[in-house]
């Protein structure tokens, strides 16, 4: 499966465009249906937050969606952006493969 080059839509441009705009719900309405300060809720509109498994149980509770769908949104965007983190991914590639580690550990004499 490849990638898409885009990045993927944020939680928070979701739960704004689809969920709050249509709806007109304000973001102290969302904190309150989520038992949340209204900070918490802003920070993850406004995509300077990311979406935690508490907070999707929370949004699938309040829109009666699934956790799952909340949890792959979140997952999508951070997916993309380790793939397109020039730095992570020297990280990563540094990073020795189980075989090879112990095709090294094999080889040694301990």
């Amino acid at each position: 499966m490849t990638q898409a080059t885009r990045k993927p839509t944020p939680v928070g441009d979701i739960l704004l465009y689809e969920y709050l705009e249509p709806t007109g719900l304000k973001i102290i309405d969302l904190a309150e249906m989520l038992k949340v300060h209204r900070n918490t809720v802003s920070a993850l509109v406004n995509n300077n937050r990311k979406l935690t498994p508490d907070m999707a149980f929370r949004l699938a509770a309040v829109f009666e969606t699934s956790v799952e769908f909340w949890l792959n949104l979140q997952n999508s965007v951070d997916i993309w952006e380790v793939m397109h983190d020039t730095r992570a991914q020297q990280e990563i590639s540094r990073v020795t493969p189980l075989n090879d580690f112990l095709a090294q550990r094999a080889g040694q004499v301990v």
